[in-house]
């Protein structure tokens, strides 16, 4: 089945170690490296672009630490189906551990860190500024870290597991870096109460992930994005040792919104279950952004909603509700009409929104804060004709 054999040496930087690797290339169905060894970033460029269907992993080995790096892979998220419960020779290519493969592109993590770091201080929402500092955002004068951990802030371990999420989770390969940046890496949705949310996340919902690719949650095998989703809206509420599972109670925005406190009370209304829900999304590496309407028919006295979207597998955008307000099982979640808000009474007349964090691609668009009206420092997407298209076939 071997259709092409290459023998390619290259060389890196001075500052990396010399690397080189014998790839044998088997026929592009079998979606395999026959034998690998060490591909660099230029390398992986090369092979993307010749052979798009085919799953392509590194091992970078450090020969000044080869005893305790060359154990320490974590698989990378390829177009290649892969399964996190076993790690075969014959099945897996990890990546090493500081490669970031990006959609048409792969980046060291160091320098990918850095470009995160940059992309979230360029987009931090106007009321966050004066706390910038707090969050993990210092300036060029703060060299030296200070002591009792002060110098920390959620944008370290933001930056961290999301990062961890983009090379473990193979559903991921179909985003592009723009998008994984603004819809997974924000650690926030509005102006939600600020917390280091993503680390408890990242561990409870990686354990769903372990559940679903084991088997337990499906057949096994290496889920697409809707059945994460899924897995993890049907999952989550009752994995926080809570007294019980987290549900909907009406009235609580801006009482209780943020993930921290919905843990500590037990439970939020549609604004505060959707923005725990974009964060779990999040923490599974899957781009996620709160979506609504500030007035339903245009009408304040009518009401407002808020619910979700997510970027699918088909690299559209999807309306979803958490489970708490929906009670739903999500078996399609790809039917819109199954969502009671989604039908012409609803959308007629209605302004509907989604958030954005990314200040450059705002267009002076805001997402209105039903219970903030006079808060325009949240940029937001307007989504009207997207509803109005995709809930005129619902009755």
């Amino acid at each position: 089945n071997i259709c092409a054999q290459s023998h390619i040496f290259l060389f890196r930087e001075p500052k990396f170690t010399y690397l080189c690797f014998v790839c044998y290339m088997c026929d592009a169905t079998m979606g395999r490296l026959m034998k690998r060894s060490t591909l660099c970033p230029a390398t992986w460029n090369l092979l993307v672009l010749l052979t798009p269907s085919m799953s392509l992993g590194s091992f970078l080995t450090d020969l000044s630490d080869k005893n305790t790096r060359s154990k320490s892979y974590v698989r990378c998220a390829t177009t290649r189906n892969l399964s996190r419960t076993s790690m075969k020779d014959d099945e897996e290519y990890p990546c090493a551990h500081d490669i970031i493969p990006w959609l048409d592109e792969i980046q060291l993590r160091d320098d990918a860190e850095k470009d995160l770091y940059k992309y979230l201080y360029s987009n931090i929402m106007p009321f966050d500024v004066p706390n910038a500092e707090s969050l993990g955002f210092h300036g060029a004068s703060t060299e030296d870290d200070l002591p009792d951990g002060l110098s920390n802030g959620i944008v370290g371990p933001t930056i961290s597991f999301t990062l961890d999420a983009k090379q473990k989770y193979p559903w991921t390969s179909h985003v592009p870096k723009d998008i994984y940046f603004e819809y997974v890496a924000s650690f926030c949705s509005v102006n939600e109460p600020r917390n280091n949310w993503r680390p408890l996340f990242h561990a409870v919902v990686e354990k769903i992930v372990q559940e679903l690719t084991s088997g337990t949650g499906s057949k096994g095998g290496t889920p697409n994005v809707e059945q994460v989703v899924r897995a993890v809206n049907q999952n989550i509420w009752d994995r926080f040792h809570t007294e019980k599972e987290i549900f909907f109670q009406s009235g609580q925005t801006p009482l209780i919104y943020d993930p921290m406190s919905i843990l500590a009370y037990g439970y939020a209304s549609c604004t505060g279950l959707s923005i725990f829900l974009v964060d779990a999304l999040r923490a599974a590496g899957i781009p996620a952004r709160l979506a609504g309407t500030p007035a339903w028919n245009g009408e304040e006295e009518n009401g407002n909603h808020t619910w979700i979207e997510f970027f699918g597998s088909d690299s559209n955008w999807h309306i979803m509700e958490s489970k708490p307000a929906s009670g739903q099982d999500d078996k399609d979640l790809l039917d819109p009409c199954q969502w009671w808000f989604c039908n012409h009474e609803r959308v007629s007349g209605t302004s509907f929104y989604a958030a954005r964090l990314d200040r450059s691609l705002g267009n002076d668009n805001v997402f209105p804060l039903a219970w903030d009206m006079g808060n325009h420092d949240v940029i937001g997407e307007d989504r009207t004709s997207f509803m109005e298209d995709l809930c005129s076939q619902c009755h």
